[in-house]
């Protein structure tokens, strides 16, 4: 990941929401990049790890590329996937979001991850399927019927990029993700002139010891739990990165899982009533190992980290299968040699 401000033209709007939906990171070590995110949300909805065989139709979108994710319900809305070669896809909420009214798209905003991990093999074929992809409005099922857009994090071992949908055209802006973040609103554009504000970086290339030692000495810059201040967070976690004792791919995912250690949020703490009067909570952590195309996950209710490894899985014989990723920790006696 370049450590490089890009810096727009528009103004930042400092707009500090008490939205708190996803929370986002990506790095690259030892030639590899992985990705860790957090799902935040008052109620867990039925979310369950599914995988989908080559040509499986979800709710009309198919293609002949195997995938998995965590799917929600039945519903077509899959919010975090890995293909068969090697592409993520996140979906996390961004409320400004505008499309075409629904029955005039392609296909609708809950129903993208899963188009695009059935038909890209790469961040470059994704961008193309977007482009010629219409994309309408729905509403959300299983988040009580609620209407929160969303923009989408893309990410193979080379090259990620954000993807929003802001005018109501259908159509996509494309960012490359220079920061390796992404949360919440507003969108990616401003989020990114805000960090450059912020960190002073004024679009210059940014040096990992400066950083270090304005935010690392003695204490670590406070954030809070606002969209804007997450971001900030997470930008913040890639200009310190130290990668010393990151010497393996495993090195690696340990690394990103103290990232989504940093995303998690402790039951009263933080509320979004408008959804739900539940306190907010991460119901599910994922990280993705890209090169490895490895996926792991852990839950509320199971702080277990478990892994799928998407090179084991026939996608040519696989049969579609889905389970809830939630049920009772299954945490083990330690044994004394």
């Amino acid at each position: 990941m370049k450590k490089l401000f890009v810096v727009t033209t528009a103004t930042a709007a400092l707009i500090a929401t008490a939205a708190n939906a996803g929370s986002y990171n990506t790095f690259e070590a030892n030639g590899n990049a992985f990705v860790a995110r957090s799902m935040e949300a008052p109620m867990t909805m039925q979310e369950r790890l599914a995988v989908f065989p080559r040509g499986y139709d979800l709710h009309g979108v198919n293609g002949s590329i195997g995938y998995i994710g965590i799917q929600h319900g039945s519903t077509e809305w899959v919010s975090s996937g890995l293909n068969e070669h090697g592409l993520n896809v996140e979906s996390l909420a961004l409320i400004e979001s505008k499309y075409v009214a629904e029955g005039e798209g392609d296909v609708n905003y809950l129903g993208l991850v899963s188009h695009v991990l059935a038909n890209a093999k790469s961040v470059e074929q994704a961008i193309a399927l977007l482009k010629k992809t219409k994309v309408e409005t729905t509403t959300i099922a299983v988040a009580h019927g609620s209407t929160v857009g969303m923009h989408f994090a893309i990410r193979d071992n080379q090259r990620a990029i954000v993807i929003e949908y802001l005018d109501g055209s259908g159509y996509p802006s494309i960012f490359e993700n220079h920061l390796g973040a992404m949360t919440n609103d507003p969108n990616y554009a401003e989020m990114e002139q805000l960090a450059a504000e912020v960190f002073d970086a004024d679009g210059a290339s940014v040096r990992m010891a400066d950083y270090q030692l304005k935010l690392s000495e003695k204490t670590f810059k406070g954030f809070d739990k606002t969209s804007t201040d997450r971001f900030l967070q997470s930008v913040s976690m890639n200009y310190v990165e130290d990668l010393r004792r990151v010497k393996t791919d495993l090195d690696a995912v340990n690394r990103a899982w103290t990232i989504v250690n940093s995303m998690e949020i402790v039951e009263g703490s933080l509320y979004w009533r408008w959804i739900d009067q539940n306190p907010q909570m991460v119901g599910y952590g994922t990280v993705v190992d890209l090169k490895k195309k490895d996926y792991y996950f852990r839950t509320m209710d199971n702080m277990n980290i478990r892994k799928i490894d998407v090179d084991r899985i026939d996608f040519s014989t696989v049969e579609y299968k889905a389970a809830s990723i939630y049920g009772s920790a299954d945490y083990q006696q330690y044994r004394w040699q």
